[in-house]
């Protein structure tokens, strides 16, 4: 799925599909699923999680060599936010995510 939203006044496409999960936890060493799946990890971290799916996403759809990605990249990328950006615009992009897991075949 692809989708631009607008994030601190600069528009930002977003890819999300089966292998953004894999390339969260390439790059942050974490588990997505499982952050976004249990209620106390998520409320503790949510806004870092949403911010580095953000950035996972942001990076698929620039087609981006995924498996050279770093958390300096990272930390160079949020540079260009304000604090508050991913705060404002964390329910859009976790919709981002979670409209590719929907499915759409019938039984």
């Amino acid at each position: 799925m692809f989708k631009k939203l607008t994030i601190d006044g600069k528009e930002i496409e977003f890819a999300a599909n089966a292998a953004t999960p894999f390339r969260y936890k390439q790059v942050f060493q974490k588990d997505l699923l499982q952050t976004l799946g249990n209620e106390e990890k998520a409320e503790k971290e949510g806004v870092e999680a949403i911010t580095q799916l953000a950035f996972i996403m942001a990076k698929q759809a620039e087609k981006a060599d995924m498996a050279k990605l770093t958390t300096d990249e990272f930390l160079t990328w949020l540079e260009d936010f304000s604090a508050m950006a991913f705060v404002e615009s964390a329910e859009d992009i976790l919709n981002v995510y979670m409209d590719q897991t929907q499915n759409t075949s019938t039984p």
